[in-house]
């Protein structure tokens, strides 16, 4: 955010709604006028700590919030809008609507849940509050820019005439004839300037359209969360509707001439105007795009959407319908049939390349790494990615998001060596063009410590998690859902690196705050209780991994559904410590009822699938059975060649187990790694 001089706000922590509401109003304020927090301190004489003091949650006074408009908003009839929306907004603060309290029915989930939906709303509605700002300025430039064309649209008008009549005098007197080429020369210029002029100021007047038509969007979309949130309160839901349309005005480069001062001066001012509507063009597209709504991990989950959004033909009117329905969808298997609609649709009402259409097939590429496939979902990101360079550009933020996760999605697939490769061409890209401590960039740097882990060296994941961790905690926030994931991973990676015991102490600690921050049932609780079982087995408590996981699995069934990935890992690792408690047959029943259904979700080639016949035939040979083992390991070694390569650790554990086994030797052995749990980041 601009107001914190390039990093992120932290968390609000406010002792009602309306003061929530009224802090993230402000920081709206502070974010559109570009001003740091450096350069308010300055102008309204507050220390920084102070202003953020005030602008996290604590309810200011009447003197600070005017201050504070002033010095954020020069445009008068703006500023005074805002000095009353502020004033609002104070008095609510000042006065907070008793809470009702929840019905006696309600459990503890129940009100985690309603929790995190009003913290999703208020941090969307302060992304509107932005929006809003950002179109009333891009509004405002466009009216002005309109203006100023006209007048000089006017004046090129009245030097056409002037140089047509000075032209047609030296032709009639046989003049000399550079003389009469250097006025026809400028004749043509000012002809060009004219049809340049002329184009400059539709684009302006489409941007000025443009970016009134998005502000009574976002404004409708201010009016539906402030309505959700009073609903929230009250104890009921609504449907809401995000929609996207755009229209994208391209750039019109044009050559400068010289020998021509006036001339000059209007090429200056058209490429000035065009500079104007340019970064305009920016902001609407941005904002356009952003209005797409994305589907985030724990996103509100809207009640009563039909099965079938759109009854007939999809056109340009009932699109929206479509895609609100898809952006709710909380199921893969209804998400995917959405999406899969919605990117035909968007296709053939605005075109393959339209910004809605590349979001659609963005957005239909997660769900199915949601879904389990994790390699279509890859091969889908890679197609679309040159068309986001080519439309957006190379380093548009949602291009880097592209690259980011198509990275993420080749390691999900098994190639952790080419994740890692992309990670690191990717993070110097994102630290210029967003900065070191974007939040954008500190997840690259999360996600290639974790691939970097993946392909075989835990120990440099580890380090460079701790050195990320820090990072997050001042720019986000201790309790920011991306620093718990850090803390989960890091925990995850010591205890690779051969650290258990560290493992199971940091995991316990962080559980509980999983729990108070996001509810006992978010998939992010669930993955560290699955860790912490886990590691508690390699720390020699094999028991209390069984108990542990056997209480966690049906948790993750209803959360997840019984075939999504994190429950059969959760069924994986159960089956692995059974059998280190000593129950070796009742590992191998579980491993052999699971493995069907990782091949049917994952394929019969993914490392996860490999792993779950790794430890199948380890245990078939624990059971009794060695010449079982040796001939399911012979089968498998060659897949896991192919698969990670014959120098990965589990290729090698592989070649271990298949000497051992056909030796029949059943005392020593080496322990291959289990595939760990690991957090989806939001």
């Amino acid at each position: 955010m601009a107001g914190r001089g390039g990093r992120p706000w932290g968390p609000i922590r406010a002792e009602s709604e309306e003061a929530k509401m009224l802090a993230g109003f402000l920081r709206a304020q502070v974010d559109a006028s570009g001003k740091t927090l450096k350069t308010l301190a300055g102008e309204i004489h507050l220390s920084k700590t102070q202003i953020s003091e005030r602008l996290a949650g604590k309810v200011p006074d009447q003197t600070f919030v005017t201050t504070l408009i002033r010095a954020t908003i020069p445009e008068p009839r703006l500023r005074e809008r805002r000095l009353a929306e502020a004033a609002k907004l104070l008095r609510a603060a000042a006065h907070p609507s008793p809470m009702k309290p929840p019905p006696p029915v309600a459990s503890p989930l129940e009100l985690a849940e309603a929790r995190a939906q009003q913290v999703e709303i208020y941090d969307r509605l302060t992304r509107s509050l932005e929006q809003q700002n950002q179109l009333r300025e891009a509004a405002g430039n466009s009216a002005k820019l309109v203006m100023v064309l006209l007048a000089m649209i006017n004046k090129l008008e009245r030097r056409i005439t002037d140089l047509t009549g000075e032209r047609d005098q030296l032709r009639a007197a046989h003049a000399d004839p550079d003389t009469l080429r250097q006025t026809q020369q400028q004749l043509t210029r000012a002809q060009e300037q004219e049809k340049r002029a002329e184009q400059e100021l539709q684009r302006a007047q489409e941007k000025q359209r443009q970016a009134e038509e998005l502000a009574a969007r976002v404004q409708a979309q201010v009016d539906q969360l402030t309505d959700e949130l009073d609903r929230l309160r009250t104890g009921t839901t609504h449907d809401t509707t995000d929609t996207g349309d755009d229209l994208l005005v391209r750039r019109h480069a044009q050559s400068a001439m010289s020998g021509d001062p006036v001339g000059d001066d209007i090429d200056q001012a058209l490429a000035r105007a065009a500079a104007v509507n340019d970064q305009d063009d920016q902001v609407l597209e941005r904002i356009t795009y952003d209005l797409i709504p994305d589907p985030p991990a724990d996103a509100v989950v809207r009640d009563n959407l039909p099965d079938n959004p759109v009854s007939g033909p999809i056109t340009a009117d009932n699109l929206p319908i479509l895609q609100a329905a898809a952006a709710a969808a909380a199921d893969h298997r209804k998400a995917i049939s959405l999406y899969t609609a919605l990117v035909d649709a968007t296709t053939r009402l605005r075109g393959p390349e339209h910004p809605n259409t590349l979001a659609a097939r963005h957005h239909l590429a997660a769900w199915r790494v949601e879904a389990g496939d994790a390699s279509e979902a890859a091969a889908a990101l890679a197609e679309l990615l040159p068309l986001l360079e080519r439309v957006l550009g190379p380093e548009h933020h949602n291009t880097l998001t592209a690259r980011h996760n198509l990275a993420a999605w080749r390691g999900e697939a098994g190639n952790a060596s080419e994740a890692v490769a992309a990670l690191a061409e990717l993070l110097p890209l994102r630290e210029r063009v967003l900065g070191p401590e974007h939040h954008n960039t500190l997840a690259t740097r999360h996600e290639l410590a974790r691939w970097r882990g993946q392909a075989g060296d835990a120990s440099e994941a580890a380090a460079a998690l701790a050195e990320l961790l820090p990072l997050q905690e001042r720019v986000l926030g201790p309790e920011h859902h991306n620093t718990l994931t850090t803390r989960h991973n890091l925990a995850a990676w010591r205890g690779e690196a051969g650290n258990a015991s560290e493992a199971v102490a940091a995991l316990a600690e962080l559980l509980p705050l999983w729990e108070r921050v996001l509810g006992p049932e978010h998939p992010n609780s669930l993955a560290t209780r699955h860790e912490l079982a886990r590691w508690r087995g390699e720390a020699g408590d094999a028991s209390g991994a069984v108990a542990a996981l056997a209480e966690l699995l049906p948790l993750r069934e209803r959360v997840f559904g019984p075939e999504h990935p994190g429950t059969l890992t959760t069924r994986h690792q159960l089956a692995r410590w059974r059998g280190k408690a000593g129950d070796a047959s009742g590992a191998v029943a579980a491993l052999a009822e699971l493995l069907p259904l990782w091949e049917r979700v994952l394929g019969p080639e993914h490392p996860g699938t490999l792993t779950t016949r790794h430890q199948l035939a380890r245990w078939r040979g624990k059971a009794g059975d060695v010449s079982g083992a040796a001939a399911a390991f012979a089968e498998l070694l060659p897949l896991w060649e192919r698969v990670l390569g014959p120098e990965h650790h589990n290729t090698l554990a592989a070649q271990h187990e298949l000497a051992r086994w056909r030796e029949g030797d059943t005392a020593s052995r080496a322990r291959p790694r289990a595939k760990a749990s690991w957090l989806r980041r939001p």
